[in-house]
């Protein structure tokens, strides 16, 4: 749904640079599947539980479901490598933004995960660290 609104958008630009295009996903690197379920999968949970008591998400939902609709990407680095190379909307977007919510992990599975991202997960998808600092939007 996402990849025809980004597509319109840059077919209707009519400035000299490209412009920004951010991508927010819910990504946890972790050992693997197992260890990543176990520091989110019941914040997940409860919060789908909210979500469909508002009506937002449809009640019922299990913990596969939910992932799958908060765009979750978890598990072994190169198993978010994989799944990020499916992601339909990232070849067309600028800015890849990562992030734990729904989920509160823990302060060592945070910065555990935080390095996964920095260190696997961003280097195979082609980011590289900034040489030298620039201002924001050159």
């Amino acid at each position: 749904m996402q990849r025809p609104w980004a597509e319109a958008f840059l077919a209707a630009w009519q400035h000299p640079r490209r412009p920004r295009i951010g991508l927010s996903r819910f990504v946890f690197p972790a050992k693997d599947k197992r260890t990543a379920l176990l520091q989110i999968g019941d914040d997940v949970l409860r919060a789908a539980h909210r979500l469909a008591e508002s009506g937002t998400f449809p009640k019922g939902l299990d913990l596969e479901e939910a992932l799958r609709r908060f765009h979750t990407f978890y598990g072994h680095p190169d198993d978010v490598v994989a799944a990020f190379r499916q992601e339909r909307v990232l070849p067309v977007v600028t800015d890849l933004i990562t992030q734990f919510n729904p989920a509160v992990p823990d302060h060592d599975a945070a910065i555990r995960a935080l390095e996964l991202i920095a260190t696997e997960v961003a280097p195979a998808l082609g980011w590289k660290p900034a040489t030298e600092s620039r201002p924001a939007g050159e």
